[in-house]
């Protein structure tokens, strides 16, 4: 019987850990796509950089700590990344349709809407895609994070 309950709790520590480490690769996930936003351009600007931080915030609720870490994280593995598509695929696997939907917005925040080149916009378009969000998602992402601008 002590077997069977020491079995039990070694379970139970393990699924939780295992849900720990699924919500971190979600994280790392979102700031990936994020930063890939923020480079559609070639640069990340310190206004990206703060943009991340408030999505990641609002998104997962960590704290300032954990989110520098998650940016850092995210950087690093940017600059060996070849592609978003293990990125949306990981969180097509763990986000509501509605997390997709609020993640799509924070993209579009990346965005000024004062460029001439229009970089971050085929980014948004192929995440969104990618995240199977509809045309419509993608406008009403899109004129929320506009609305918030103004």
């Amino acid at each position: 019987m002590l077997k069977h309950i020491k079995s039990f709790f070694v379970k139970e520590s393990q699924s939780a850990e295992s849900e720990d480490d699924d919500t971190q690769d979600q994280v790392l996930a979102a700031a990936m796509l994020l930063i890939e936003v923020a480079w559609a351009d070639h640069e990340i600007e310190e206004r990206e950089v703060q943009t991340i931080r408030n999505a990641l915030t609002d998104l997962y609720g960590i704290d300032n700590s954990e989110v520098e870490h998650v940016i850092s994280k995210a950087q690093e593995t940017h600059e060996s990344s070849t592609g978003i598509y293990p990125f949306t695929t990981l969180l097509n696997e763990h986000l509501e349709h509605h997390e997709k939907r609020n993640l799509l917005e924070h993209l579009w925040r990346m965005n000024t809407f004062d460029s001439e080149f229009h970089y971050e916009e085929y980014m948004i378009r192929r995440i969104a895609d990618l995240l199977y969000c509809t045309h419509e998602e993608f406008i009403v992402a899109k004129l929320s994070a506009k609305k918030r601008l103004t």
